[in-house]
């Protein structure tokens, strides 16, 4: 699989071929074959656990008592997650034809988990979850592909940073 995903985030899906794969992990064609139907049945497991590898950061604990540690916390583990595999993040979500279906799945996941935040009175019943989630995942990836995978910046600072502005909003408060 880390072959894969190498060749998968240096030359996209469509370039990537099975030969390279094979010869940087080191075993035959014939090998790949026992494991996998073809080139897209590799690439789709891939991305199915990156899919829910980063699903997995959203979930937030319903009895956390102090949501702005949470929400922050949750925010790291994301960056952390694309920042540790740089790869991994490269190839299935900058280099992939497939990202609008794995797009509407986190998308999913966001809303769900926003719609319990609301259910539980950790969100304002008053806004969009559609909205949020979309501008959740915007940020996600903007901010994954111009600070997390150039190392620009650290899932610590990012976290504290963006947990800010999601729970304080931007205004200057007025004293």
């Amino acid at each position: 699989m880390n072959s894969a995903i190498s060749e998968f985030a240096r030359v996209g899906f469509h370039q990537a071929k099975i030969s390279d794969i094979v010869a940087n992990a080191g075993f035959s064609q014939r090998t790949f074959y026992i494991y996998f139907k073809n080139k897209e049945a590799l690439y789709m497991e891939i991305l199915e656990n990156w899919k829910n590898k980063l699903i997995q950061q959203f979930i937030i604990g319903e009895n956390d008592p102090n949501v702005q540690i949470t929400v922050q916390r949750r925010w790291e583990e994301i960056f952390k997650f694309m920042a540790d595999n740089p790869d991994y993040t490269r190839a299935v979500y900058f280099m992939n034809p497939y990202i609008e279906e794995i797009r509407k799945d986190i998308l999913n996941s966001l809303i769900q988990t926003m719609t319990s935040g609301q259910e539980n009175q950790n969100l304002r019943k008053n806004i969009s979850i559609g909205i949020l989630a979309e501008s959740t995942l915007a940020t996600i990836e903007s901010l994954t592909l111009r600070y997390v995978l150039n190392g620009k910046e650290s899932s610590i600072f990012l976290a504290e940073q963006i947990s800010d502005i999601y729970l304080n909003g931007v205004a200057q408060k007025k004293s």
